[in-house]
């Protein structure tokens, strides 16, 4: 969007030099301050001198005193400290990179339980029990000399979305960005499972990470399990690289369980042992947490395969703090990525009119059975403002709703995102 010819084009402003319709000047020497500009500011200089004159300024807040012993309710208003504190430690993906199959390590989304568990590669070990014929201790350097497998695997967290829906579960406050797919080098779990022989009673298998801390008030490790035939099921790895290198810290180092069909919790990081049990697995995470709940007292049911969903890349350039995206008028291709837990996508669909309409993407081939599948659209951008939306439907004919549902703990929201642009 070429604008470094704004001052002289025309457009209205306001008495201090700034464009009337609230549009933003690009140029590369940045706007020149108006007279209301520079008394606004002296205004506010001044308040913040006469604040810092009438009391002391606290650098925090008051230090939380217990654990917490359940989460708070939902809530509508503005985020609270507890939320942001958990926004700056687990941060989303940057969707610049949504027209990239594979994610760079440093723009996947992360998120972190408790602390990230300080592990060396060497001499690392896990251990493989409870319902088997033949209990073991496998070794890192075992695990490396299996059959191994580059396996591009798309991660979503299961609290993608919710902060969309209101009033909000407290928790960390997740728009869409909580999305990513690497490139994991590792080896299929289901050999290892039939090695160790599995009992006729094993109903399910726990994996249990080295991470440990108190969440609803219980101190645990964090563990998930999952069925015996989901845990056998194809693209179900122990992965020690991504993008090929060595897992990040905070992505599980030195190794982890990925489980691309479900959504993040199900893929253990750190991991520190695999327990076969002939019961249904009653841990916090499994039994209280990661649930589709509609009150307080309803247990729920469990959230399992990731909900089908498409992601737009934003077009155009961004204002700094909004977001909202500016582009030229003209065609602008518009890419992005859909996936589904329950199959292949089948289709994916575009609207330029703030979903009134809808027309059919471009699909391309995704990377491997187990990531996201890429797609485009070319759009004629018009002038004015516009609200864009992509719909994906799955091969079992899954379609996102318009809106996110609500539920307690904001769990596998897809409703359609709403991206605002400007065109000029």
């Amino acid at each position: 969007m070429d604008t470094s010819d704004h001052a002289s084009d025309g457009a209205p402003t306001g008495d201090d030099g700034a464009p009337a319709d609230g549009s933003l000047a690009a140029g590369g020497g940045g706007a020149r301050l108006g007279r209301r500009s520079v008394l606004r500011l002296a205004a506010a200089g001044a308040g913040a001198a006469a604040l810092g004159a009438a009391g002391t300024a606290w650098a925090g807040h008051e230090p939380p005193q217990t654990a917490t012993p359940d989460r708070p309710p939902p809530a509508a208003g503005l985020f609270s400290h507890e939320e942001t504190r958990l926004a700056f430690r687990n941060h989303g993906m940057h969707f610049e990179f949504l027209d990239q199959p594979i994610t760079p390590v440093a723009s996947h989304f992360q998120l972190i339980h408790f602390d990230v568990p300080q592990l060396s590669a060497e001499g690392y070990s896990f251990s493989i029990g409870g319902q088997v014929r033949s209990p073991r201790t496998v070794t890192l350097d075992e695990l490396k000399k299996r059959s191994t497998v580059q396996q591009p695997s798309v991660m979503e967290c299961a609290g993608n979305g919710r902060s969309f829906t209101h009033p909000r579960s407290i928790y960390v406050p997740w728009f869409s960005e909580a999305l990513g797919a690497f490139e994991y080098t590792g080896t299929p779990l289901g050999p290892l499972l039939e090695e160790a022989g599995l009992l006729d009673d094993a109903v399910e298998v726990v994996f249990t990470g080295h991470d440990e801390g108190i969440d609803l008030g219980v101190r645990h490790h964090f563990e998930r399990a999952l069925p015996i035939d989901e845990a056998m099921a194809d693209g179900v790895i122990l992965a020690w690289d991504a993008n090929g290198g060595p897992l990040p810290p905070a992505h599980g180092f030195p190794l982890r369980l990925v489980v691309p069909s479900w959504y993040g919790m199900a893929s253990v990081k750190w991991l520190k042992a695999i327990t076969v049990i002939n019961h249904p697995f009653q841990g916090v995470q499994q039994k209280l947490v990661y649930r589709l709940s509609f009150s307080s007292s309803d247990l729920g049911r469990p959230v399992q395969k990731k909900f089908v969903r498409a992601a737009m890349k934003p077009p155009g350039i961004p204002d700094l703090i909004s977001r909202k995206r500016f582009v030229e008028a003209g065609p602008v291709e518009l890419r992005g990525m859909a996936w589904s837990g329950f199959g292949a996508i089948e289709s994916v669909e575009v609207s330029t009119d703030d979903r009134q309409t809808f027309s059919p993407a471009t699909l391309e081939p995704p990377a491997s059975p187990h990531t996201w599948t890429p797609w485009r659209f070319t759009w004629n951008a018009t002038p004015g403002e516009h609200i864009l939306a992509a719909r994906a439907t799955d091969v079992t004919g899954n379609t996102q709703p318009m809106e996110p549902f609500w539920n307690v703990q904001g769990m596998a929201q897809n409703g359609v995102e709403r991206i605002a642009v400007h065109v000029s």
